[in-house]
C-alpha cells in the first residue's frame, strides 16, 4: 500500500487500488496490517465502506424495530417478525415499518400494515 501511494499520485486511483487490495484479501481471509502513511485519503469515498456504510444502517434498523417491537407487543412478536425483517433489504421500506410499529396501537393493526404496505392504514391518518 505504501509503494500504491507513493507511485500513484491520484486519490481516486489510490482508493480503487486499495479496494481492490481489500477484496482480494478478504477473499483469502488475509488481515492487512497497515502502518500510518503520509498520504491521506477519504475513505468515507470508498465503495466497500458506502457498502458497509448501508448495511449497518439496514442492520440498526432492524434491531431498532425488533426492540420496538418487543417493548410494546413483546418477546415472542418480535421473534416472529424477525425472519420478516431478514428478507427485508430496502432502508426506505425498514423506516415505513419502524414508523409503523411505533404508530401502531395494536399488533393486528401492524400486522395489517406489513401485509398491506400501500394502504392507508386507520392509525395513521392525520399523522
Amino acid at each position: 500500500m505504501r509503494k500504491i501511494s507513493e507511485i500513484v499520485k491520484s486519490e481516486r486511483e489510490v482508493i480503487k487500488y486499495m479496494n481492490d487490495i481489500n477484496f482480494l484479501a478478504s477473499l483469502f481471509d488475509v488481515e492487512i496490517k497497515v502502518k500510518p502513511m503520509p498520504i491521506q485519503i477519504d475513505i468515507r469515498k470508498a465503495p466497500f465502506y458506502k457498502w458497509g456504510k448501508q448495511e449497518g444502517l439496514k442492520e440498526g434498523l432492524k434491531e431498532g424495530i425488533l426492540g420496538i417491537i418487543q417493548v410494546k407487543f413483546g418477546s415472542q412478536k418480535a421473534k416472529q417478525i424477525k425472519n420478516i425483517l431478514e428478507k427485508i433489504n430496502d432502508i426506505n421500506r425498514l423506516e415505513k415499518i419502524k414508523k409503523e410499529v411505533i404508530r401502531s396501537k395494536t399488533w393486528e393493526d401492524f400486522i395489517k400494515f406489513l401485509k398491506n404496505p400501500n394502504s392507508k392504514n386507520k392509525n395513521s391518518k392525520g399523522k
